[in-house]
């Protein structure tokens, strides 16, 4: 094949790497799993069938440049993160809360409010 042929068929997946944090992300850390369970393989010299930690390190560094080679080939982009949503959503289960509390409670109401049939006179419903 030649070299132009390569270029053009690889163009796209270069521009996509060099565009996709995310993709860029993922196999940078497969790559760096890899180098540590390389370099536990080396130091240890016992067989990866029987090292616990080398077989997570690799299935750790292959599931990183799997999820890394999709997002390069379907142009998937880092999640967004959730928090805002997630604090606007407590927020806002807080707000109704203190509302209905505001709303059952009499006594409430009035220590909120600083006015009402509590701190009225003759609100003990008896008249003088």
């Amino acid at each position: 094949m030649p070299a132009t042929e390569m270029t053009a068929r690889f163009t796209p997946y270069v521009q996509e790497l060099l565009e996709n944090e995310y993709a860029r992300d993922n196999l940078r850390e497969g790559a760096d799993r890899l180098r540590a369970a390389y370099e536990r393989s080396r130091k240890r010299r016992v067989k990866a069938a029987r090292d616990e930690k080398l077989r997570r390190q690799l299935g750790s560094a292959l599931s990183s440049i799997g999820v890394g080679a999709k997002a390069l080939a379907n142009g998937r982009r880092k999640p967004a993160k959730r928090r805002r949503r997630m604090l606007l959503a407590l927020l806002t289960g807080v707000a109704i809360g203190g509302a209905v509390a505001l709303g059952a409670s009499e006594d409430l109401r009035s220590s909120v409010l600083g006015s009402g049939p509590a701190n009225e006179s003759g609100s003990d419903g008896s008249q003088a």
